[in-house]
């Protein structure tokens, strides 16, 4: 069976090139929880077969040994192509208006009865 990566939209498969590395997903529950989540796939539960290719990680994630690199071992995938409805939406910047410039002068009005 061909290992592929299990993240969304990814088709990197496993082969003899070793260009692209894979990662298992971790024996540790926390860390295993965190790159379930971080997938953003719906009711994935990882086999011991599912893998994480290098693409999704960033540079700082991997420790460099010469001639390969290591995965840090608090290392959590990252990278992603999501579709717009699976991104995380940062919080809206609100402007804030200065109250001064809705305020004027109050003035006098004479009032007839």
């Amino acid at each position: 069976m061909v290992k592929s990566c299990v993240a969304f939209k990814c088709t990197n498969r496993y082969s003899k090139d070793k260009s692209i590395s894979f990662h298992r997903f971790p024996a540790d529950k926390n860390l295993k929880r965190q790159w379930i989540r971080a997938i953003r796939r719906e009711n994935f539960n990882p086999t011991k077969d599912s893998v994480i290719c290098g693409k999704h990680f960033k540079d700082d994630d991997f420790l460099r040994k010469v001639p390969t690199k290591v995965l840090k071992s608090d290392a959590i995938p990252s990278v992603f192509d999501f579709p717009a409805h699976l991104k995380v939406k940062s919080p809206k910047h609100r402007r804030t208006i200065n109250s001064t410039s809705f305020t004027s002068k109050v003035t006098s009005i004479p009032i007839s009865f």
